[in-house]
């Protein structure tokens, strides 16, 4: 019997993906226990066909292609296709540690009405790993809707679906798993932290990629507020008059602006005042300028 099923959104990430699936397929816990179901979003880099070798020999593994959606389009498909009670949300970047099913399992024994968020590690460039959730937490610490992060987080499929799930129009990318966690805030359910639940991130965002991913985030984080336009969701997203009034200083100043551009390069701290930057200019609906 199915007790559990791990959905993946995926869209041209065959190889990641591969990994990430070999990891799923060699957990402590029984196969006969819990299924693996991945959405496609149209990938075209071959996912479809390395997919359908891996189901013809795992019969836990369930693949599903279907238009482009975006993530929560993806993930709504395969929370609606699950046999398991117990909803797994991950992404085909990550791998598992051999015991992270198992644990997510048993916290859910232990406390059926809750949702979990495991411990999650990013691969640093010296091989090295450390833990994305910089803040120290104990085990079992109720979180707040923030940490709602869906690389590493399990919950009960029916109050997903009773919550409506994954809110279609995060077109792009950022800010709906936090949306769907602020929801399920304010329905009452809790969210604990399950350190002994662990995967690991598999992905280096380059620089240039990063000021896109910032910028679209910002163009999520309005449509974030404005389907909650409160003041804690409002200074939640950085909407505060500081950091407004920072960037319409700087739009006003290009040179200023030319010259984090450049010292951004080869400065941390210029490179996180850019990528604000872009953060902000995604959430005031501005064009993202042409990268050189």
């Amino acid at each position: 019997m199915i007790k559990l099923s791990v959905v993946i959104g995926t869209y041209n990430q065959k190889e990641k993906l591969e990994k990430a699936l070999q990891s799923l397929l060699k957990q402590t816990m029984s196969p006969a226990l819990y299924e693996i179901i991945v959405v496609d979003s149209m990938s075209a880099d071959g996912t479809d066909t390395t997919l359908n070798v891996l189901c013809s020999t795992f019969s836990n593994l369930k693949y599903i292609r279907q238009e482009n959606l975006g993530r929560p389009g993806a993930r709504n498909r395969g929370i609606t296709e699950a046999k398991g009670e117990i909803i797994l949300l991950t992404d085909a970047d990550m791998l598992a540690d051999i015991n992270l099913l198992y644990e997510h399992l048993k916290a859910h024994e232990n406390h059926p009405a809750a949702a979990f968020e495991g411990s999650t590690y990013n691969y640093l460039e010296n091989g090295k790993a450390a833990p994305y959730i910089k803040e120290k937490l104990r085990p079992g610490q109720k979180l707040k809707f923030s940490y709602f992060l869906t690389g590493n987080l399990s919950i009960r499929k029916q109050t997903l679906l009773d919550i409506g799930g994954f809110d279609q129009d995060f077109a792009g990318y950022g800010w709906e798993d936090i949306e769907l966690g602020y929801r399920l805030s304010k329905a009452g359910v809790p969210l604990y932290y399950l350190p002994s639940a662990v995967n690991f991130h598999d992905h280096q965002v380059e620089a240039e990629d990063m000021l896109k991913r910032k910028y679209h985030m910002g163009r999520s984080a309005l449509i974030f507020y404005q389907k909650h336009p409160n003041r804690e969701i409002k200074y939640y997203l950085g909407m505060n008059p500081l950091a407004m009034g920072i960037f319409e200083s700087l739009k006003k100043r290009p040179k200023i602006l030319n010259f984090i551009v450049n010292k951004a390069k080869i400065s941390g701290f210029y490179r996180y005042i850019l990528e604000e930057y872009y953060y902000r200019l995604g959430l005031a609906g501005e064009a993202m300028p042409v990268l050189e």
